[in-house]
């Protein structure tokens, strides 16, 4: 049976739909990420239609702006007002729309609305921030992990490479780059290189080698003292 792994937001209006889409879209995965394991009969996603009114579900042909095998939701959301707000009020909003939208779905296909709100709380208990490894790495002595993370934001995803003990205890992380893309796709399904060169020296590079981040590290008794030089290299394609 297929599972819901996947929630978009629409909007039928084109000339809104893009911008909409991209501005919700860090809330709209954050929440995705969080569900179980919801099997169904036919479907592998949500689509939360977001009208001016129930009107206008009315005078559209639903199946010309679909997505195949998913659930088609429709709730009225004032879209104009949704581009006035703050970023921080954008991720509040796009949070809640979600969330309306799943406890529809939820009831029309049996689920248990109690998970959604947990789900809503968790969100809300992270301040809505979504942040997730893109990929990590054990360093050849065992000491070290190397992650590289994933902060999702309004217009754009953030990507850091950090540094923790086994422990979990995080040494140290900085910013490499920020895209402006924020379908988590376009890095998620990029093929990317992470190697451990030697216990104290990582490298991070894109799937052509064009771009490439070397971290040179060494811990010092006084975490004050702690070196640490990023150094990033690019190579001129031919």
């Amino acid at each position: 049976m297929p599972v819901i792994r996947n929630i978009e937001l629409y909007v039928p209006k084109q000339e809104w739909n893009w911008a909409f889409v991209r501005e919700t879209r860090c809330m709209a995965f954050l929440y995705s990420r969080l569900l179980p394991k919801l099997k169904t009969e036919d479907y592998k996603g949500i689509q939360i239609f977001c009208l001016e009114n129930m009107e206008e579900k009315q005078k559209m042909d639903v199946y010309e702006h679909l997505m195949f095998d998913y659930f088609p939701v429709f709730l009225v959301t004032d879209v104009r007002r949704f581009f006035e707000l703050s970023d921080a009020d954008k991720k509040r909003e796009a949070a809640a729309i979600v969330h309306e939208g799943m406890k529809i779905a939820a009831e029309t296909l049996d689920w248990d609305g109690a998970v959604f709100d947990e789900i809503f709380r968790q969100i809300k208990d992270m301040n809505y921030q979504n942040i997730y490894p893109l990929m990590k790495k054990s360093s050849p002595n065992r000491k070290y992990v190397c992650r590289i993370m994933c902060h999702h934001e309004v217009h754009g995803i953030d990507v850091y490479m950090e540094l923790a003990r086994r422990n979990g205890r995080v040494i140290k992380s900085e910013k490499l780059f920020s895209s402006d893309y924020t379908d988590e796709l376009s890095l998620l399904q990029a093929e990317w290189s992470l190697l451990w060169r030697l216990n104290h020296k990582i490298e991070f590079a894109n799937d052509t080698y064009q771009k490439i981040w070397r971290l040179t590290f060494l811990e010092k008794e006084d975490p004050d003292e702690l070196v640490w030089r990023m150094q990033r290299e690019e190579q001129s394609q031919t």
